[in-house]
This record gives structure tokens, sequence and C-alpha cells, in this order.
């Protein structure tokens, strides 16, 4: 049995260091309730909602900043693995990414390759699969918010054998009925349904600069099951939530069916060619 914990943080575009202090007790808070895999929001560092490049460059972090130190640290002293979004300027170029670090350090970053909205004004795509990295809890793979809306890039995680999708969110509200499940959630359970996945997602609230952000911060189990989301009336405060959940080992859907061996690519595989 895995605890995991998703923080959904009110983060802020104008105060960097409240958002990493907000992350690192969100972080410190989960592990003190004995959770070993813990995941972050999308852009946690920087906000999103940026009015030129250069304040990117003013909140974009490197792969040897402070940020990730700290984070290295955290995760060593409190024995677990964090996954979380950040903005990293590497060679020039800024990525929306997300890492995965353990006790060990920063085990892989991946770059968002779907970039949504006018993130591609900010930041350059990515153009490597999912980062998948086996841990002692898991394997565990990664991508970033709008890459989910592409089942064939889930896939890879499942082909690759990955077992728990850690996705840290930065999803705008839609104009929805109170009572519905957030879309944002719906795509999660139909991801974990359809690969047999664990999916962790780690959404933002706060309004900034005019956008409203869903707070659909959510835990599936392998079947698609939400086991635990986000409260929907409170939007304003940060929210840990943790959940325990068995790390799958297989792909069966029913005692005769299997979500990797009942594929037949034969017949769809040019859908993939457009």
């Amino acid at each position: 049995m895995l605890r995991i914990a998703v923080c959904q943080l009110p983060l802020n575009i104008e105060n960097i260091d409240e958002n990493i202090r907000l992350a690192n007790s969100a972080i410190r808070g989960a592990a003190t309730q004995g959770a070993r895999l813990v995941v972050l929001p999308e852009l946690t560092n920087s906000g999103c909602v940026f009015k030129n490049i250069a304040e990117l460059e003013e909140r974009a972090t490197t792969l040897d900043g402070q940020i990730l130190q700290e984070w290295i640290f955290i995760a060593k002293e409190m024995n677990l693995t964090l996954v979380a979004g950040l903005a990293i300027k590497d060679s020039g170029h800024f990525y929306n990414t997300s890492i995965i670090i353990d006790s060990s350090g920063l085990r892989g970053w991946y770059k968002k390759v779907h970039l949504w909205g006018d993130e591609s004004d900010y930041f350059t795509a990515g153009d490597e699969p999912p980062l998948i990295v086996e841990t002692d809890i898991g394997r565990i793979a990664t991508m970033v918010c709008y890459d989910i809306e592409f089942p064939e890039w889930v896939r890879l995680t499942m082909l690759a054998d990955a077992q728990i999708l850690a996705l840290p969110l930065n999803w705008p509200d839609s104009d929805r009925p109170s009572d519905q499940t957030p879309l944002a959630a719906v795509l999660i359970q139909a991801a974990a349904a359809q690969n047999k996945l664990i999916v962790a997602a780690a959404d933002r609230t706060r309004t900034e600069r005019g956008i409203i952000w869903a707070g659909s911060s959510v835990i599936t189990d392998s079947d698609g099951v939400i086991r635990i989301i986000a409260d929907q009336e409170d939007q304003s405060e940060a929210q840990v939530l943790v959940v325990d959940l068995e790390v799958p080992l297989n792909r069966k859907m029913g005692p005769r069916n299997d979500a990797r061996t009942d594929r037949r690519p034969d017949l769809y595989k040019e859908i993939l060619q457009h």
C-alpha cells in the first residue's frame, strides 16, 4: 500500500518566495501524514500568466538552482519522492517542466510537449517522451497538464510499464454546472482506466490576472475511480489530499481482459500517422 499526496496551492505570480514557502510547507505536511509520493502543481515557482518574457526570466529557476537543492534536501530528509512543475531555464531556453526527485537526488526532468494557449510565446516545447523513473515506491511517469488530453501520449507510459502517473496541472476553470466533476478530473479518470495507472494530479488555485483556475486536484486508482478530489467549495487555501492505494502490478481489466494484450495496433496504426 502506497500513501500518495497531491498539494493544491494558491500560487501568486507576484510572489515567488511565497509560492516556494507554501510548497515546502505542503511537502512537509504531506510527509508528516506518511506520504511517500508528493505531487505539486504546474509552474509552482513562477505562476502562469506572464506579461512579458522578462517576467518569466525573473521567475524561472535552473537545474542547479536553490529550489531544486531545497527539494532534494527535503526528499532525502523525509524519505519521499517528489514530482513538481517548474519553469526552468536551460541552455538559453525556457521550459515548462515536471521534475522527479527522490532521496537519491534529481532523477530526471520532463519538458512539456503539448503547449497550451500562449505558452509557446514563452516556452520551448519538449520533444522527448514522458519521463519514467524506477523508484523504491514504484515505476513513476510524469507529463504536464495539457499532455493528458492526448491519449496516445499517455499510452506511451503504459507501454513503458509505468504504474503511477504524477501530473502537475494549471487547469483553467470552465463554465460548468457546480454539481459536475471538473473536466480535468474526467480526463484523468479516463486516462487511468484506459491504461490501468494510478493518476495523481496536483492543480493550483487563486485567480491570476483574470484567469480562474479549476482547483481540480485529484487522485484516482488504476480503475479510474476517484479516491479523493479537492473541495470545490473552498478554493482559497492550500489543500493537501492524501490517500492510500495499492500500486497496480498488471494491466488486468477483468478475468479475460488485459489493457495491453487486448490492443489491436495492426488495425489502427495508420491513425497515429495523421
